[in-house]
């Protein structure tokens, strides 16, 4: 892409963005993470409420610019989080929420990690680690050979070296130029402030 291709790309409200795509390859069974203090739990939610579910999405990822789910509507989001393949986590302290992740078992013999990230102050104190464990020992049913996900230079400046530490490798790395999800009315403008808006 040339610079005058790239002024464009930014006088139209988008950004740079490098997504880097990770894989492990399970050999047998995870085992069973150990909650990192007493009152920290993980569970599955089960037919979750889609208000309830939005509200925790933007919650958990505006800090993000999670905006892929908020392309579709109510019954499409509705349908996607209740499909009977697909597997919503969420992270519990004390009794509250604080963390979600998500998978997809849909593709024979691998996951898809969709989404999994904390509550802005929930970040730190071992609880992401307790919760990619978990959504690891859960999707690594016997079958599963592969496990993979993406992640971009919009998330965690460490989300690429936490993953290596948990056994993922980068098999894959490409360059997208996104239309701002803030410009286009899916995210609050404040969202995401470590990412400058492009106007």
């Amino acid at each position: 892409m040339s610079e005058n291709e790239r002024e464009m790309d930014r006088a139209a409200g988008r950004f740079r963005s490098v997504v880097t795509y990770l894989e492990m390859r399970p050999n047998g069974a995870i085992p069973e993470p150990v909650p990192p203090r007493p009152g920290v739990t993980a569970a599955r939610w089960l037919n979750p409420d889609v208000d309830e579910y939005l509200a925790l999405f933007h919650r958990v990822g505006d800090q993000w610019l999670w905006y892929g789910r908020l392309h579709a509507g109510r019954d499409e989001i509705a349908r996607l989080i209740g499909a009977d393949d697909y597997e919503i986590w969420r992270l519990m302290v004390d009794g509250e929420v604080a963390g979600l992740g998500e998978f997809d078992r849909s593709k024979p013999g691998e996951v898809k990690i969709e989404y999994f990230g904390l509550l802005p102050d929930r970040i730190g104190g071992g609880l992401g680690g307790f919760l990619l464990r978990t959504l690891l020992h859960e999707a690594a049913r016997p079958g599963v050979d592969r496990i993979w996900l993406h992640t971009c230079t919009e998330d965690h400046p460490r989300a690429v070296d936490v993953y290596r530490h948990f056994g993922f490798q980068p098999f894959d790395e490409e360059v997208e130029w996104v239309h701002d999800p803030r410009l286009r009315g899916l995210l609050p403008r404040d969202a995401g402030p470590h990412v400058t808006i492009p106007e």
